[in-house]
C-alpha cells in the first residue's frame, strides 16, 4: 500500500492535484488531501474524478477540504448517467472527509457492479442528484450531510405517468444481475427538489431483479416531495425488495414522510408479480400533509404484493392522514387487478387518521380484487373513529383481523 499526498500549493507534495494523484494510485493505495479547494480552474482538475478500483481518497475535513464542480455536466435522463458527477466511485473504492459541492449533475457517481463507501462527506448545491447509486453490489453511505440539492428542478418527461422529478440527495437504481444492496445511516440531510432517500427499479430493467436497503437513523428534513420513497418496479416483473427503514427523522417534507409504492407503471410495461416486503420501525414523522403511505399498486399493474410491518413509529402533525394503507390505487381508462397488501400495525403513537381501504379511483378505472388485510395492535392516539376501513369499489376487499384495535367501517371513498 502507498500513501500518495495531494496538496496545491505544499511543495512536499506527492501531486498538487487529485486528478493527478489519483493518476499515480493503484489499488489498496491512500490518497490523502490536504485543506484546500480543488477544481477545474483552482488545481486544474479533470471532471469527473473518477477514484479507480480500490482506492481510498481521504481528505482532511470536510470543513476545509472542497471538492467543486464549478456547474460542469447536466442532469440526465432514461439512462441517469453516473459518470456525469463531480466524482465517481469505480469497484472498491472509498471517500471520506470531504465536501463535494457545485456539480451541474451528481455530486457523487457510483456506477453498474461497484461496491464502495462513502463518509463523513457534505454534499451540496448538485444541479441534479446529491449521490447517484446506478446498480451497485453494495453501496454504504454513512455519517454525511445533504444540503440544497436538485437546484436545477429537472423534471424529466415519462412515456406514461406525471409528476417526475430529480433533485434527490441519495437516489439508487436497482439494476438486472446485481446485488443492489444499499446502506444509508447517520446522515443529516436538508431542501432538496424531490426525496430525501429514493430507492427503486426503473421501466428498462430485465424482469427479476432483487434489491434490499436498510435506512438506519437518518434525519431528513425540508424535502420539496418526500422524505423516503421506495417502488419495487416502475414496469418490470417478478421483482424482489427488502426494506429495512429504522429510527430515522423525517420532518417538514411538503408532501410526504415516508411512501412505498410497490408497483407503478411508468412506460408501456405491466409491472405484475412484484413483491416488496419492508420492516418499518421505530421512525419519527411529522410536518408532512401525509405521514406514511403504503400502496400495493398504483395505476396499471396486477397481482403485485406488499407486505410490511408499522411498529413503533410516532406520527404527528400529518393533517392529511398519519397513516395510508391502499391495496390498488386505480388511474383512467386502465385495470388494476389482483394486487395485495398485507400490513401490521402495532405499537405506533399516532396523531390523525390511519385510512385502510382496498381499492381507489376515478370513475373510469377498473378495479377488481384488490385486498388490504390489516392486523391493528396496542396503538395510542387512535381512538375508533380515528380508524377507518373501507372496500372501496366493489369486488375488492379490505380485512381487519380479528382480534384487532376499535375501527370504523365505511363505504365511503377515504383516498
Amino acid at each position: 500500500m502507498t500513501t500518495i499526498f495531494v496538496h496545491p500549493t505544499d511543495q512536499a507534495a506527492d501531486a498538487a492535484s487529485l486528478s493527478l494523484g489519483l493518476s499515480r494510485s493503484r489499488p489498496g493505495d491512500v490518497v490523502v488531501l490536504g485543506a484546500g479547494s480543488y477544481g477545474p480552474s483552482t488545481s486544474g482538475e479533470r471532471l469527473p474524478l473518477r477514484i479507480p478500483v480500490g482506492v481510498a481518497v481521504e481528505g482532511s475535513g470536510a470543513e476545509d477540504c472542497i471538492l467543486d464542480g464549478e456547474g460542469q455536466f447536466e442532469p440526465s435522463f432514461d439512462p441517469i448517467r453516473a459518470a456525469r458527477s463531480v466524482v465517481l466511485l469505480e469497484d472498491g473504492a472509498s471517500l471520506a472527509g470531504v465536501t463535494v459541492t457545485n456539480g451541474g449533475g451528481h455530486g457523487i457517481g457510483v456506477p453498474l457492479g461497484a461496491s464502495v463507501t462513502i463518509r463523513n462527506c457534505h454534499l451540496s448545491r448538485h444541479g441534479d442528484h446529491g449521490v447517484f447509486v446506478g446498480g451497485a453490489t453494495q453501496a454504504a453511505i454513512t455519517n454525511c450531510v445533504f444540503e440544497h440539492n436538485g437546484l436545477k428542478r429537472f423534471a424529466p418527461e415519462l412515456p406514461r405517468g406525471a409528476g417526475a422529478r430529480q433533485g434527490h440527495h441519495i437516489f439508487a437504481e436497482a439494476r438486472h444481475g446485481q446485488a443492489n444492496q444499499l446502506l444509508i445511516s447517520d446522515n443529516t440531510m436538508r431542501d432538496c427538489f424531490a426525496d430525501g432517500i429514493a430507492f427503486v427499479c426503473f421501466f428498462p430493467e430485465p424482469n427479476e431483479v432483487s434489491f434490499g436497503a436498510r435506512i438506519l437513523r437518518n434525519t431528513i428534513e425540508a424535502s420539496e416531495r418526500g422524505g423516503l420513497l421506495f417502488s419495487c418496479s416502475f414496469g418490470p416483473c417478478q421483482n424482489r425488495y427488502q426494506i429495512l427503514a429504522v429510527d430515522n427523522v423525517l420532518k417538514d417534507n411538503q408532501q410526504f414522510g415516508l411512501n412505498i409504492m410497490t408497483a407503478v407503471p411508468l412506460a408501456d410495461r405491466v409491472p405484475q408479480h412484484n413483491h416488496l416486503r419492508g420492516l418499518i420501525a421505530g421512525n419519527t414523522i411529522s410536518g408532512s400533509p401525509l405521514g406514511l403511505a403504503v400502496h400495493g399498486a398504483l395505476g396499471e399493474a396486477h397481482h403485485n404484493r406488499c407486505e410490511v410491518t408499522l411498529d413503533r413509529n410516532r406520527i404527528t402533525g400529518c393533517p392529511t392522514n398519519a397513516i395510508r394503507l391502499v391495496g390498488a390505487s386505480g388511474a383512467p381508462g386502465v385495470a388494476s387487478r389482483s394486487n395485495a397488501l398485507e400490513a401490521t400495525v402495532c405499537r405506533n403513537s399516532l396523531s390523525g387518521r390511519v385510512v385502510i381501504q382496498a381499492a381507489g379511483g376515478p370513475a373510469d378505472a377498473t378495479l377488481e380484487e384488490n385486498t388490504v388485510s390489516v392486523r391493528l395492535r396496542d396503538n395510542t392516539g387512535t381512538p375508533e373513529q380515528a380508524v377507518r376501513v373501507s372496500d372501496g369499489p366493489a369486488g375488492n376487499t379490505a380485512t381487519v383481523q380479528d382480534g384487532s384495535q376499535a375501527y370504523l367501517r365505511t363505504r365511503d371513498n377515504l383516498i
